[in-house]
């Protein structure tokens, strides 16, 4: 009896920027307004809204070296002495949005394995360990427009890491094992990414947006991170990797002159690859879905995040002064609409804003947000559409638009604080087109906006038909249907699982060998005292293995043949059971007693279906379908293979035996280990005769081909006197 379901889900400030302002910033005295006076209380000094502070420093951006390479490489130098440091930072020409969709995650997994693979020369363990000994760094990033590499360094090591920086990006090595780490740990991720309902929202959001088959609102699943191999890295590498295609930042204690010098004999030698600029993905708006009312259900949550999302435009758009100030003053913080009237006034709120986003060279979005709970959910929508519609109906106060522009570019001053950020942002405007003085004519843009200018804006961008409005939470729970705004779509959010693999169309000589392979098994295993076994218990001892090392864990279980199950685990977190009733699942850790989540549920019938004992009592039955297969090794050992599908649930098992006694060797499926799904393979490695039942008592498990599970049962029990009660959420 299988009894592990249950582990998928137990377990300094630089001044460089201000030419104008003195070494501690420290402003010019305020001028004095007259005291105020209360009667019959002593004067009363000037209070901050009396106090008339000077006009902020013009921001100067530090004279920066721009350079081009002969192989095409652009490069940005900035002397900056004040730490004994070196920092560099590449913009590359590529990004998740030029990886094909049936392969999402090639773009992503290509750059982390060229850090964590090393080079052909560097093995990446072994530059771990040379980066230690530099207390350097070089780190690889990948965004949806572009790729990053960087490096950190003493002044006296700026050789040896931009030796390294220039090896790792022309030789990666992509060795095998790094890259089945790297999506391994996308496995995880993808798996946990439900977790949070917030994050659910967002991503959810830009997937309506953009469109779920857009490259801009692309995730990897199990099946695209199957469908590339090491390959695909190396030709994604080939395709975008080339000093044409990078743009190099460098900033801290050197001298220019000697800096250009490192870089050319470094990146400069690097051949041209002769690869054609990758032209701008752009936004596809047919597949966007349309405006309207979706809702996310989801039960085990008690408030609603709810959001209004359209696209926008680009930086470049003569409005993007307008639409800036707009959304500030709209939800931009304390001072903003939303936060006064459906936070603060309200008391509807925990959590509100309005995000004007625009690309560099795509179309960004105008987004609000709202958090509230369940309860006020119409009623926090309505008065935030209202003051949507408020916004486009009169102009903004002279008080609004002062301090929203007052607010945007003192905010600025922190886009410039360190010499690393005036560099970043060049090579921003350098990659996407812009002109070099953006910051000037971005401070010049803001300072015009009008109170009329606001109100255009408003006009143009805040039609409310226009908008998309996700809901996530609890329907029952809301104080009015969301049908009351109309039609409502359903949004699926659920983390497509992985395929089996498919099996051929079973030819009678097949199903009549599977079938008499299968006898053999259950007679081996007990024959008719298999038959007779209704329900089964065991104490075993688990060793889990995950990335943090191996965990103990101790297990008391019962099961039956129907599929119910519940299970107490002793954890060095504690004591906590798990069941099954056949119906739901539930959790319960010390006190608390909850049902457990759908995704859950569903494993939970899962594994009642793979369920071995079951399967040999029910393999001949017609729901389901039997072949023999070719033989296979399993740990360097010939075995017998034979595939059970349960017709109805269309969930497939590979059971392996040993041809000399008819045991079972192991078992193969799609399953998931610790919320991780993937290939689960079981080798049974020691059996014991309990009641005229052969069952296994040693068990390892591997998920994707690594170490998962090992399991010791020290007792097993065949049809205890346990009632079906057991089985029961406790009260």
């Amino acid at each position: 009896m299988k009894l592990l379901w249950t582990l998928t889900a137990a377990l300094g400030f630089s001044t460089a920027a201000f030419a104008q302002a003195p070494a501690v910033r420290t402003p010019a005295a305020p001028k004095a307004a007259p005291a105020r006076s209360v009667p019959g209380s002593p004067a009363v000094a000037n209070l901050p809204k009396d106090i008339a502070y000077p006009k902020l420093n013009q921001i100067k951006v530090p004279g920066t070296q721009r350079l081009v390479l002969s192989n095409g490489m652009t490069v940005f130098l900035l002397e900056d002495h004040e730490l004994p440091t070196v920092k560099a930072s590449a913009l590359i020409r590529t990004g998740t949005r030029y990886e094909p969709a049936a392969k999402a995650g090639l773009a992503a997994i290509t750059s982390e394995v060229m850090r964590t693979g090393g080079s052909t020369a560097r093995p990446g363990d072994k530059l771990d360990d040379e980066l230690d000994r530099l207390a350097a760094t070089v780190e690889f990033g990948m965004g949806r427009s572009s790729g990053t590499a960087s490096i950190s360094c003493l002044k006296e090591d700026a050789e040896k890491a931009f030796v390294i920086l220039a090896d790792l990006l022309q030789h990666p090595a992509f060795p095998q094992e790094k890259i089945d780490l790297e999506k391994e740990q996308a496995r995880a991720g993808i798996a946990r990414r439900n977790d949070n309902a917030m994050a659910i929202h967002g991503r959810e959001l830009r997937r309506l947006v953009y469109g779920k088959l857009s490259p801009y609102a692309s995730q990897a699943e199990y099946a695209t991170l199957d469908a590339f191999t090491r390959q695909d890295l190396m030709v994604f590498h080939k395709r975008y990797y080339q000093p044409e295609n990078i743009i190099l930042g460098v900033w801290g204690d050197f001298d220019a002159a000697a800096m250009k010098a490192l870089i050319e004999r470094t990146l400069g030698v690097w051949p041209k690859g002769g690869q054609p600029r990758p032209p701008v993905v752009e936004v596809d708006s047919a597949l966007a879905a349309k405006p309207g009312v979706y809702l996310i259900e989801k039960d085990d949550v008690n408030q609603s995040n709810i959001g209004l999302i359209r696209l926008t435009g680009k930086m470049s758009d003569p409005d993007y002064y307008d639409n800036t100030v707009m959304a500030d003053i709209l939800g931009g913080g304390f001072a903003s609409r939303l936060f006064n009237k459906i936070r603060t006034e309200m008391g509807l709120a925990y959590a509100s804003s309005a995000s004007y986003s625009p690309g560099m060279d795509i179309p960004g979005t105008l987004s609000v947000f709202i958090g509230t709970k369940s309860e006020t959910t119409m009623k926090a929508i309505e008065s935030m559409k209202g003051e949507l519609s408020r916004m486009a109906s009169a102009e903004v106060t002279d008080a609004e638009l002062r301090t929203s522009k007052d607010s945007i570019l003192k905010g600025e001053a922190f886009d410039y604080a360190s010499t690393g950020q005036v560099v970043s942002r060049l090579m921003n405007y350098e990659y996407y087109g812009y002109p070099a003085d953006f910051l000037q004519q971005f401070r010049s843009g803001i300072e015009k906006v009008t109170k009329a200018g606001v109100l255009a804006s408003a006009r143009k961008w805040l039609e409310q038909d226009r908008f998309i409005l996700l809901v996530l939470g609890k329907p029952a729970d809301f104080d009015q249907p969301l049908t009351k705004l109309g039609p409502v779509t359903p949004v699926d959010y659920s983390i497509p699982q992985p395929q089996a693999p498919k099996l051929g169309a079973a030819t009678p000589q097949a199903e009549q060998a599977g079938l008499a392979l299968l006898a053999k098994v259950k007679a081996a295993h007990g024959g008719a005292a298999l038959d007779a076994v209704k329900t089964v218990s065991q104490k075993a001892e688990i060793k889990l293995s995950t990335p943090q090392g191996e965990m103990a864990l101790q297990q008391e279980a019962t099961g039956s043949v129907d599929g119910r199950q519940v299970v107490k685990m002793i954890t060095p977190m504690g004591e906590m059971m798990q069941g099954f009733d056949g119906e739901k699942a539930w959790a319960k850790q010390g006190a608390t007693v909850r049902e457990a989540p759908a995704s859950q549920t569903a494993m939970a019938r899962q594994s009642a279906v793979r369920d071995t004992i079951s399967l040999l009592q029910n393999f001949a039955r017609p729901d389901y379908q039997v072949q023999a297969l070719p033989e296979e090794k399993l740990e360097g050992k010939e075995v017998a293979a034979v595939a059970i599908t349960h017709a109805p649930s269309k969930t497939t098992v590979k059971l392996l035996v040993d041809p000399a006694t008819g045991l079972l060797a192991g078992k193969s499926y799609t399953g998931s280990i610790m919320g991780q799904p993937g290939t689960v393979v079981e080798r049974y490695l020691d059996f014991a005769d309990v009641s005229g039942v052969k069952l296994a008592t040693h068990t390892a498990m591997s998920l994707n081909g690594r170490k998962a599970v090992e399991t010791t049962v020290t007792e097993w029990k065949v049809n205890p006197p346990a009632g079906p009660a057991i089985f029961n959420k406790p009260q």
